[in-house]
């Protein structure tokens, strides 16, 4: 059973995966790499109501979630999840690396709603229904 997950960019991004977020047991967390993303969305947008709506998400974020940092081991364990991704054939984002870095230094899964996160084999990918 997972006691702890890392959640992705995507249960964050849609207002399903943010619901779904809420839902996932045990601990959750979210990276400083999550946030930034969210926040470059706020950032962009166009029209003040989206600005507002998506400024609201990162906050709620913030309050509510644990954001996991990078340091030094983070790298290590970075370097380690992208030499399997590269021997295993898979091209991954540098987004989703470091997410996985992330979850394999706190012993946690990926939660992700993204269908195309791939199956990195050095954490447990947990696929989230929303």
């Amino acid at each position: 059973m997972i006691r702890r997950a890392v959640a992705d960019s995507s249960l964050l991004l849609v207002q399903a995966g943010t619901a779904a977020l809420w839902a996932l047991p045990g601990e959750v967390a979210v990276s400083v790499v999550t946030a930034a993303e969210l926040e470059l969305a706020v950032l962009g947008a166009r029209e003040q109501e989206a600005r507002a709506r998506r400024l609201a998400r990162l906050s709620a974020l913030r309050s509510s979630f644990p954001l996991l940092e990078i340091n030094a081991q983070t790298a290590s364990c970075f370097a380690h999840v992208a030499d399997t991704a590269l021997r295993r054939g898979l091209r991954p984002s540098v987004h989703q690396l470091w997410i996985a870095a992330l979850a394999l230094q706190h012993d946690a899964a990926v939660a992700s709603l993204d269908p195309s996160f791939p199956e990195l084999g050095v954490t447990p990918l947990m696929r989230v229904d929303p």
